[in-house]
């Protein structure tokens, strides 16, 4: 009889990474990060300090948290289980978390051109 291995359940942080807004949004976010880097040679340095420490902070962190992390799985994973159906829920309730940030602007823009054409046409009417 052949075993079939079943998926677990992605984390809610993979899940929230994944959202289109999220992660076009960190996108764009990052794209601007990089070239203010690229375009400032004194910002450039104190950022790569920055990250360096953040690197060295995480990885020392990871070190001293993984024996507890290990021993509180069974309950990371009922929370995990938790998380994931609220944001089922979150999803269903606001469909603009399935967009990308770019779109929304676009939308937000067209909206305000819109009220602003609607105003305009009120007053001069």
């Amino acid at each position: 009889m052949a075993s079939v291995a079943v998926d677990p359940q992605p984390s809610v942080v993979t899940r929230v990474v994944n959202l289109p807004l999220v992660s076009s949004t960190y996108d764009l976010m990052s794209s601007a990060y990089l070239s203010t880097k690229d375009q400032y040679p004194y910002l450039k340095s104190v950022c790569e300090m920055a990250e360096n420490g953040v690197k060295t902070i995480t990885s020392v962190a990871m070190t001293s948290a993984l024996p507890i992390i290990q021993k509180l799985e069974p309950q990371i994973a009922v929370a995990n289980t938790y998380a994931c159906k609220g944001l089922d829920r979150i999803e269903e309730r606001l469909p603009i978390l399935n967009q990308p940030s770019t779109q929304i602007v676009a939308n937000a823009k067209g909206a305000v051109t819109g009220a602003k054409d609607a105003v305009t046409t009120t007053v001069t009417g």
